[in-house]
Parts: structure tokens; sequence; C-alpha cells
């Protein structure tokens, strides 16, 4: 009616009601149809400012981008919503700038890209301070989006805090919708601190919120998290009928994303169900639940790669090695498991090195696998070479970036500052969040000092003190009471600054990096140049002095891995049994160990530890004994999961402790030789020019809290020959000052 009368404004107008109201009702196809007649139309207006138009054309964009990302066409979605920043940018519209920042970062957060995700996520919420905007549950999302990535990244506890504060800001702003939101992405982060039952409740809530308010596709993704939540608790059957039932309405909505996660939830119940028939000698009805799987997962992985959906990539992959390992077809199961692997380490490259870890912990199972199969199929080298190169991927990733790093400061005549940069927004970002950090740095240093110098009697000036101090760096004033113990309160200022600096080195990295601007400008990527074979064992041994055994400890379920390694020989040892024992024998020490349990702490069990580790000697040295090198050879510990908290060179023989024997180090990754074979041998060539000071220790006792680290400093200063700082000399400026040109640099206590 609009477009015949020639009024083209109120046309748009009514087309961007019904755009949204489509949106809303899941039919988003017709939404695009609609967005793309407005940009069509717009341009044509007489009667309306340019301002007006390209603000409209881009608000359309905008929409018709959030609509492309629920349909899965990332690609034009990543290209429209950056078409729209650039105009809101120039047009001034500080706020819809910010939501098309939070948009793309949501598009990253889809297709598995979480570092930038986060980095985008921040990125918003500097830009929302710095306008000086106020928009509550806007910060609410901002809080809860960040949170779903702090989960994908295996930062629970952060998540959770997060999203804590969310729920209860949505509960005094009370809009229903963004409660329901705030309630799921509270779920999803008790479910990775392992709350389930919260998380199940949290579920419930925001069902009925969503139900209520008629917002089927809200309410329809609360019940697939739902499924999700049931499949990890065993509750087989549930999950995949709710699964099944909600897949149906996604496919329907096109809802890509829902429909392939409802799948994976739909195979994960099949394989439990394969596995139980396989237990009770049900071949027929193994097979048929068998069948059934295999298609839905070769679906998932169709439809994941067809949208570039990362994660639901590499999912799909790996149950399909599982369910082909349960046909007895272990050749394709490997196929299957190194894609998966593959595709976990493509998802690596996007993220920053220092998040790198966290999220392979996420997807360790693939590799838990693929060890396991190997083990199987008597290919010890092969399960030892793809646990290395699990544990070395983050490890490699950071040296290499790290060094890169200052490599350039070095070049450009700097220590460790930001290259130039262009006065380009991420830059001036970077130079904000650098100049931040600082600044909150000094701030610690200066708590620091104030503890150190610190006289009771002074508590009242010093309460003063910290009054004055905190409103000179703008921050946000903690009640303070005068007959506090000054400690206490420097001691909580003090974490407080240290959870600030961890966040601001994370952002530092995410900007330095610049992982967003290789997230968007191509999405098609070309496989990266990064190595992918793997750990040569014939190599590693030429890294092995004479006279050396490395062990390398895994553990899966309740089997104990042992991979002995010389320069002349690899064995293998398996003990079905002994992660269970580990599971017993390690709080049991660790208990032991703690002086506030000794009925006299002058006095420790000394009999009942020695047992102790003794039995863990048996259990982690006695199957390799043959490989001992005689004393006083070398052994290099590389440990796994709790292990790392196991004191190696204490395991007890029944006569002799391990370190009276042997030379004992520790290794995060047995790749690790190979660089510290190339150090040595540069050591070697400069050892003159660089060493140029005796070894420096420094012993400090925490308000002599730690009472045995002043005598250990002067202690292993004596044997050294060298420099002894204690107390109050042993500063962060001192060792900054004096560690250059020193061989050895020893720190007991904490200065």
């Amino acid at each position: 009616m609009f477009l015949r009368h020639g009024e083209h404004y109120w046309a748009c107008a009514v087309d961007h009601n019904t755009a949204v109201i489509y949106t809303w009702l899941g039919r988003y196809q017709d939404a695009i149809h609609l967005y793309e007649r407005m940009q069509a139309i717009y341009p044509t207006l007489t009667d309306k400012s340019e301002t007006f138009i390209k603000r409209a054309i881009a608000m359309a964009k905008l929409n018709q981008a959030r609509n492309l990302a629920w349909l899965g066409n990332f690609a034009q979605a990543c290209q429209l919503m950056q078409q729209a920043q650039v105009s809101f940018m120039a047009l001034e519209e500080t706020s819809l700038m910010i939501t098309s920042e939070i948009n793309l970062a949501d598009f990253d957060y889809a297709q598995g890209y979480y570092g930038s995700a986060l980095r985008g996520y921040y990125q918003a919420r500097d830009h929302l301070i710095r306008s000086g905007n106020s928009d509550p549950m806007l910060e609410v999302r901002l809080k809860l989006w960040m949170a779903n990535c702090l989960v994908k990244l295996n930062r629970a506890q952060e998540a959770c805090q997060l999203a804590v504060e969310g729920v209860k800001a949505c509960r005094q702003l009370g809009v229903s919708l963004d409660m329901g939101d705030a309630l799921r992405e509270y779920a999803t982060a008790l479910v990775a601190s392992g709350r389930l039952d919260e998380a199940v409740a949290a579920l419930d809530e925001a069902w009925t919120i969503f139900n209520q308010g008629g917002f089927d596709h809200y309410a329809s993704a609360a019940k697939l998290q739902q499924a999700e939540l049931l499949l990890e608790k065993g509750s087989v059957a549930a999950a995949y009928d709710q699964a099944r039932l909600f897949k149906e309405f996604f496919e329907a909505k096109g809802l890509v994303q829902y429909s392939v996660r409802a799948d994976l939830v739909m195979v994960g119940a099949l394989i439990e169900d394969a596995q139980q028939a396989r237990a009770h000698r049900e071949q027929e009805q193994q097979n048929t639940l068998l069948q059934e799987a295999v298609l839905l997962a070769k679906q998932a992985s169709s439809e994941a790669h067809q949208h570039n959906l990362q994660e639901q990539v590499y999912k799909s992959l790996h149950l399909l090695g599982r369910l082909t390992a349960l046909r007895g077809n272990p050749g394709n199961a490997a196929r299957y498991y190194q894609a998966a692997i593959a595709q976990i380490e493509r998802i690596l490259d996007n993220l920053v090195y220092d998040l790198s870890p966290s999220f392979l912990r996420t997807a360790w199972a693939v590799y838990e696998d693929m060890i396991t199969l190997c083990l199987q199929q008597s290919q010890p080298e092969r399960a030892f070479s793809y646990l290395e190169r699990a544990r070395s991927i983050a490890l490699r990733q950071y040296l290499n970036r790290a060094q890169s790093f200052l490599n350039e400061s070095r070049a450009a005549g700097e220590t460790i500052s930001t290259p130039a940069l262009q006065v380009t927004s991420a830059g001036a970002a970077l130079l904000r969040t650098q100049h931040e950090l600082r600044e909150w740095q000094q701030k610690y240093h200066d708590y620091g000092a104030r503890l150190a110098d610190i006289d009771t009697s002074m508590a009242s000036a010093l309460s003063r003190s910290l009054y004055s101090m905190r409103g000179s760096w703008n921050v946000s004033a903690m009640p303070l009471n005068p007959a506090t113990d000054p400690r206490e309160v420097i001691q909580a200022e003090l974490r407080r600054c240290e959870a600030k600096i961890s966040e601001l080195f994370e952002r530092f990295h995410l900007h330095q990096l610049d992982t967003h601007v290789a997230a968007h400008t191509s999405r098609k990527r070309a496989k990266p140049e990064r190595s992918t074979q793997y750990i040569d064992i014939a190599q590693l041994r030429q890294h092995l002095a004479p006279g050396q055994l490395l062990l390398a400890y895994y553990l899966c379920k309740e089997k104990l891995v042992i991979f002995a390694i010389t320069t002349e020989r690899f064995i293998t040892h398996e003990n079905s049994d002994g992660g269970a024992q580990l599971e017993r024998l390690l709080p049991l020490l660790h208990a032991y160990l703690q002086p506030a349990g000794w009925p006299n702490p002058q006095q420790p069990p000394q009999q009942a530890i020695r047992r102790l580790l003794h039995k863990l000697y048996d259990l982690l040295m006695a199957p390799v004994a043959s490989l001992l090198p005689p004393p006083p050879g070398s052994l290099t510990i590389v440990p796994y999961g709790p292990l790392h908290e196991l004191p190696f060179h204490a395991l007890y023989d029944g006569s002799r402790f391990l370190v009276e024997d042997f030379q004992i180090n520790y290794l995060p990754a047995s790749s690790i030789l190979s660089q510290l074979h190339t150090h040595r041998s540069k050591q070697r060539d400069t050892d003159t020019a660089v060493f140029t000071r005796p070894p420096l220790v420094l012993g400090y006792s925490v308000y002599g809290n730690l009472r045995r680290a002043l005598d250990e400093a002067q202690t292993v200063a004596a044997l050294l020959h060298g420099r002894c700082y204690l107390e109050g000399e042993a500063t962060i400026a001192r060792l900054v000052a004096e560690a250059p040109g020193s061989p050895i640099i020893h720190v007991a206590g904490c200065p």
C-alpha cells in the first residue's frame, strides 16, 4: 500500500517491523529478504538526510548479518557486519558501533574462534566504558558472553563468577528474555564446574521463562542444552529423546548450529547404548544402533564442514572414530581421530598462546582415544608421539611466539615494549591496555613495598594512606576499618591487583597478536604451516646423554602407562589398575606431608611416609628398573596429571631415596629436550662472554612464615660461592638489576 502511494519511507518502516517479527519467529530467510529490499529502497528517499539514509542502511546490514549467522552463512554475515561497523564509526554512532563489535565476536564464538571472540568482547566493553553511556543490560550481556568464552577455554571458576553477576543483575532489571539467556549461560558455567544438579535447575527455570513468553526457539535451545547435560549425567535415553524432538524444530527453522548439536547428542547416546548392547552380547541390536549413529554423525560432519562450525567438525569426526572402532575397524578409526586432531590444532592456531593449553584440555578426549587405540594395536611409539604432540603444542606455540616477540622488540632497540604501531583503532586499544597494565603493575609494586615496610603501630596512619592511595588510582573504594590489621587490608588489595593484572595481560596478548583481523579477513584459511609429523623416537634418543633415562607417564581412566627411553632402548609398561592405585596413594601421601595433621609437629610420621613412598616406587619405578642407569646417572621425568605434584626424587626403594642415586630433573614435554640440547650448545660457546657475575641467591621468609628459606639461601650461596641477599635486600628490583650475567639464580621463599 505505501509503495503504491510513493511512501517509500513508511514501506521500509513496515518492512523493518515485519523483519523483526520474522526473526523472533525463526523465519530468518523471510527477514533477510525484507532487509535486502530495505537496502535497495533507502538510497531512493528524497525527503531524508544523507546521515539518516546511511544510518538506516547500516542498521539493515547489521540485522541482515544477524539472520545470516543464524542460518550458518558466517562469511557473508561477517562482511555485512563489518560494513555496518565502518558506517557507525563514520557516523559517530558509538552504541551501534559497540553492538556490531559484539555481533562480530558472537560470530567468532559460533565458529570456534574463542580467542578472537574474547578479544572482541573485551574491546566492546572498553568502548562502552569510554563512551560514558550507561547501558546496564548490555553490560550484563557482555559478562554472559565473556563467561561463555571462558567456559570453552576451561576457566569455569571465572565463568561462574561472571555468570552469577549477570543473573543477579537480570533479576534486578526484570527482563524475561534476558533473564532466560542469563540462566542458560549460567548453566553452561555450572556444568563446566561439575555442578550438574544446579545446572539442571537453572535450565528448567530458563525454559519456563522462554515458554511463557512464547520464545519458542529460545525455549528449544534451553531444552537442547539440557539434553547435552542429561547425556553427561548418564541419562542416555532421556538425552536421545529430547535431542531428537527438538532437532525436528531446529531443522524446520533452518537453525543449523542447533541442529548439528542435536545430532551430536543423539550420536553420543547411541554409542552408549551400543556399548551396553555389546556388553550383553546383543549383536543385532548393537549393529542397528551403530548404523543409525553413523548416518547421524556423517550428516553432522557434513553440515559442520559446510557452515564452518569448527568445534562441531572435530566432535563429529571424533564420534565417527569411536563408531568405527566399535565396528571393529581400527584403521579407519585412527584416520577419523587423526582428522579430528588436525581440526583441533587448526582451532588452536586461532587462539592466543596463553589460552591454548586451556582449550586443549577441553578437546583432550580425542587424543586419549587415539593414544588408547595405538596401544591396543601394539603401536607404542605412535601412542607416545600423540601424547607428546598434545603436551607440546601449546608449549611450542608459547616458546615460538614469545621468542618472535622478543626478537622483534630487540631489533627495534627496545626491551619488552610494544613495536611501533600505526594510529588505528586496534593500535590505540593496544596502547591503552599497555598503559593500564603499567599502572596496575606500579600499584601492585607500591602495595608490596608498603607491606614489606609495615609496622603494626602505624595501622591508623596506614589506613588513611590507603584511602588516599586508592583514590589516586581512580578505582572503586573498599570499606576500610582503622582497627583492621593493615596487613590484611594490603594483602586483599594485592590479590585484587593480581586479578586485574592477569586480565590485562590476557587482553594485551589478544590485542598484540591481532587474532581478530586474521579471523575476519579469510575464514577459508589455508592449512597451517605447522608441522604435524610424529615425534621421531630416534631423534629424541640423539638428545639423550649416555647414562640418561627419560620416563614419560600417562594415565587414562584406571590405566597407568610408562614410556621409558634411553639412547638405545624404548619400552612401554602398562598397568591396568595403576591409575586407581595412584588415586588412592597420592591423597594419603599429601595428607601425611601436611604438618597440621601430625600429632607432634616436631616428629613427622616418617615410617608411614616411607611406606607410601615405597609403594609409589614399586608402582612408578620398579617396572622399568632394568633401564635405570648406574649411579649417579640422570633421570628425566615427564609427569602427567596428578603426578606433577609428586616429588619423584623422594621415592623410596626400601633402603635409599631416588635422589641419593640419581640426578633428577623434570620436563613438561619430552620435545623440550631438543631445545635444551641446542641451548646447551650455544651456552658452551658463549659461557665466557655471558656469565660475568657469580651466582645470585635471594632469600625471603615472608615475615617468618617460611622459616627455612633463609637457611636454604645461605647454604646454597656458600656452596656456589654466590652473592646472597636476604629479607629486605631480596627485592624484585635487586633481581632485575643483578640477574643479567648470573649463571645460576636461586630464589628461596618469595621476594
